[in-house]
């Protein structure tokens, strides 16, 4: 009676109110509409070999978490079906296939009330899945009341902490696996462990592989000038990085090494207005700004004396990014959750964020070991770029090796993550 009520009550119900929100922001109408495939379940589900697991991303954020552990089942020749939710994650999942032999099938994950969960899942059943892997938090009860009533067991696997809602959910688990102690604390589940943070394998390996065109053509440009790298900003965390650029402007005095540093300036969302308001605010502060997409023609890019500001309006380079910097301000701690702090950390940047790290548990545990800046306002923003830029090379050489030291001490807790999870998954 339960899930009758939540499927064609409460749901529905949801539905229509994200749909009247769908109504003004185009990307959760467009989310909605690629969730309604009911007439076409059916077509999708053909595949020579049977399909053991199934991983479910909620976007392309959570498919990074995801890409280790894929790789894993692939070196054990286990078949994979992937869902996903938001239509952010379209393009990177529905090119899974070619890039992984061990990936079969690739579809979007149906509503999950209306009867469309229910049906999924006894296709998935039928496919021989086994096993269920959520990143993150991704928690749909109508996901796992139909996995549980079709002996599909279901594992959390880089868990977060709860919040009031999911803790009501966490006896559908068969299992809790974090990257971090301090998500399960306080969590009441016989099957819960600490197995790390594949996303310190998934930069890894984004760093180590060849750099995009694009990447190698700022290198080219910047050339011994190292920027200021801001990754996915947020115009509440570009206010505060431009009132703390204004205060170096406003205290700089003749002979000081207070100069502007060079910026790599990138945001969250690929909406124009956003980045052309940063422009507009780095020429008044006095950059030369250059706005960067993915055909822009650099070849006769030559930089001034004045400080440069690009605005790199293109997804998918972010990681590499990082690598031509000094420094790096990740954005999103001064909205609600700073972003990914292991992609600059790992490219050797000093790293920097807003204050609202507690969702974000390797931002913690940076902070924690001395390996990330929290900032709290411009003025500490200020200080922060002062120090981005000094010209004392040999007192930064000796603070680049002490954070080297201290970065590779806490990756080694997080080295072998995927496998962790695939071995327990396999061992169950």
């Amino acid at each position: 009676m339960k899930t009758w009520i939540y499927s064609w009550i409460v749901y529905p119900l949801a539905l229509g109110i994200g749909m009247i929100f769908g109504i003004f922001r185009s990307k959760v109408r467009r989310t909605l509409r690629l969730r309604s495939w009911k007439n076409h379940l059916s077509l999708r589900f053909h595949a020579n070999t049977p399909i053991e697991y199934w991983i479910h991303v909620a976007s392309a954020g959570e498919l990074e978490y995801a890409m280790p552990i894929l790789n894993e089942l692939n070196l054990i020749g286990k078949k994979v079906l992937v869902t996903y939710y938001s239509v952010s994650a379209q393009i990177p999942v529905e090119a899974l296939p070619a890039r992984l032999p061990c990936v079969a099938l690739t579809v979007p994950l149906p509503h999950d009330g209306l009867g469309l969960m229910g049906e999924f899942v006894k296709l998935v059943r039928k496919q021989g899945v086994h096993t269920l892997l959520l990143l993150k938090y991704e928690m749909w009860p109508g996901l796992l009341w139909e996995c549980n009533a079709h002996g599909v067991r279901v594992i959390l696997a880089e868990a977060l902490k709860p919040s009031w809602f999911h803790r009501k959910l966490i006896h559908k688990l068969s299992a809790l696996l974090a990257g971090y102690e301090t998500e399960l604390e306080g969590v009441d589940h016989p099957h819960r462990f600490v197995v790390g943070d594949t996303r310190v394998e998934r930069v890894n390996e984004r760093l180590g592989s060849e750099e995009p065109l694009l990447v190698k053509k700022l290198r080219d440009i910047l050339g011994t000038r190292r920027a200021v790298v801001c990754g996915s900003m947020w115009p509440e965390d570009h206010e505060v990085l431009t009132n703390g650029l204004k205060k170096i402007v406003e205290t700089k005095t003749v002979g000081s090494s207070n100069s502007l540093p060079d910026l790599i300036w990138l945001p969250h969302e690929l909406d124009r207005k956003f980045p052309q308001k940063a422009e507009s605010d780095l020429k008044q502060i006095g950059y030369d700004t250059l706005w960067v997409e993915k055909d822009a023609d650099l070849t006769q890019v030559r930089l001034s004396d004045r400080p440069a500001a690009f605005i790199v309006f293109k997804k998918g380079v972010l990681v590499e990014l990082y690598k031509l910097g000094r420094c790096a301000f990740v954005g999103g701690g001064f909205v609600s959750n700073v972003h990914n702090v292991w992609e600059p950390a790992l490219a050797g940047c000093r790293v920097a964020c807003g204050p609202e790290i507690s969702r974000a548990p390797e931002a913690s545990q940076l902070s924690s070991e001395g390996l990330l800046k929290v900032l709290t306002d411009a003025s500490s923003m200020s200080l922060w770029l002062k120090q981005a830029v000094c010209t004392n090379e040999s007192g930064r050489q000796d603070e680049e090796v002490r954070t080297r030291e201290s970065l590779a001490r806490v990756v080694e807790t997080h080295r072998g993550a995927a496998r962790r999870i695939v071995d327990y998954c396999e061992g169950q």
